[in-house]
C-alpha cells in the first residue's frame, strides 16, 4: 500500500507541476561522468535488490557478500570530485552501513533465529535510510531532452 501510494503521489506532482519546484539540491554533472554516475547509481540499487532476494531465500552470506562487493566501496572512477560535500558524505554514511549490514549478515547463526532476523533487517534498514536521505536532499540535473523540451 505504501509503494502505491508513493507511486501515486510521484504522478500528481508531475501532472501538476510541482517537479518543476523541486527543493533538492540539483546537482550539475559534465554530460560524459553524468552518464556513468548514473549508472553506477542504479548498480546500488540493483546490488540493494539483490541483497533483498538473498534474504527473501534466506541466504545471509550471499546478502553479505553482495553488500560488501557492490555497495560497501565507491567507485573508484572520481565522481566525489564533481559533488558536494554533503553528498559525499551522506555517501559515506551508505558505504558504512553496507559493511556493517555484511557484517552483522555473516555474524547470524546457520540456524537463524528471529533476533538474527530483526537485527540483519535492522541493518539493512539504515542502508535505505541513506539511500532515502540522499535522493530526498539531492537531484542530478537532466538534459533538456530528459524533460521533455
Amino acid at each position: 500500500m505504501r509503494i502505491r501510494t508513493g507511486v501515486i503521489a510521484a504522478v500528481l506532482m508531475v501532472a501538476t507541476g510541482a517537479a518543476a519546484e523541486d527543493p533538492r539540491t540539483e546537482i550539475k554533472l559534465p554530460a560524459e561522468v553524468r552518464a556513468a554516475f548514473m549508472e553506477h547509481m542504479r548498480d546500488h540499487m540493483d546490488a540493494l535488490d539483490d541483497v533483498m532476494v538473498a534474504l527473501s531465500d534466506a541466504d545471509f552470506k550471499e546478502a553479505a557478500e553482495t553488500a560488501r562487493e557492490r555497495l560497501v566501496r565507491g567507485s573508484g572512477r572520481g565522481f566525489g570530485r564533481y559533488l558536494p560535500i554533503e553528498f559525499r558524505e551522506m555517501g559515506l554514511g551508505m558505504h558504512r552501513a553496507a559493511a556493517e549490514f555484511a557484517d552483522v549478515a555473516d555474524a547470524a547463526a546457520v540456524e537463524r533465529t528471529a533476533a538474527d532476523w530483526k537485527e540483519t533487517m535492522a541493518a539493512l534498514q539504515v542502508i535505505s535510510a541513506h539511500c532515502r536521505a540522499c535522493h530526498s536532499a539531492f537531484r542530478i540535473q537532466c538534459s533538456t531532452a530528459e524533460r521533455g523540451g
